[in-house]
């Protein structure tokens, strides 16, 4: 009797540990396509901005061919910048309410000169534009880079709505009311 339940311990001990295994791999299968997945996102984003910058830019091979270098390097010179900025605010854990005034005006301090060094980027690229393109493709330039941002966001608002219409379309069908309209946001309201 007592082998036979020493061999089902053992046997449940190693079928635990066994499926812990494979969820900890099948974790790290997810998490591996997640990365992926958000890579081709970025890389058919970045070849949607430069489409568009190019049109309405209305770059001629010439101006790409030179212009899209400096760009690049400014972006990601960008980005590293705009990590920097953000930082203090990731790693802290405590509230805003809970901090004493010397490290609220250090950490203010440091934002400063993070943003400092943000604008100090910008306008050193901005020089480097005027030497590939006219002053009139570069004010443009700014324009066109708020406008793509902005319609991504809106973009991306509609997929969130969409989704969530979905989600509550779904719940409605569960209750018996396929004939309710799933919400729509906002234009529901009116």
């Amino acid at each position: 009797m007592k082998t036979t339940k020493t061999i089902l311990v053992s046997l449940l001990a190693f079928l635990m540990i066994g499926s812990m295994a494979l969820m900890a791999q099948t974790d790290e299968k997810e998490e591996k396509e997640k990365k992926r997945d958000r890579a081709e996102i970025e890389k058919a984003m970045k070849a949607r901005k430069i489409a568009y910058i190019s049109a309405e830019l209305e770059l001629t091979p010439e101006e790409a061919e030179k212009f899209w270098p400096v760009y690049n390097q400014f972006e990601a010179k960008r980005m590293e910048a705009t990590k920097d900025v953000f930082k203090h605010f990731e790693k802290r854990d405590e509230k805003p309410e809970t901090i004493s005034d010397a490290e609220a005006d250090k950490i203010m301090k440091e934002r400063f000169n993070e943003e400092q060094a943000l604008l100090d980027l910008k306008i050193e690229y901005h020089e480097k534009y005027l030497n590939i393109l006219p002053a009139s493709k570069v004010f443009k330039l700014y324009e066109v880079e708020i406008n793509f941002r902005r319609g991504l966001m809106e973009r991306m608002g509609r997929g969130y709505q969409e989704k969530r219409s979905g989600e509550r379309h779904d719940a409605n069908n569960s209750k018996g009311g396929p004939d309710k309209k799933p919400y729509r946001g906002r234009q529901d309201c009116r």
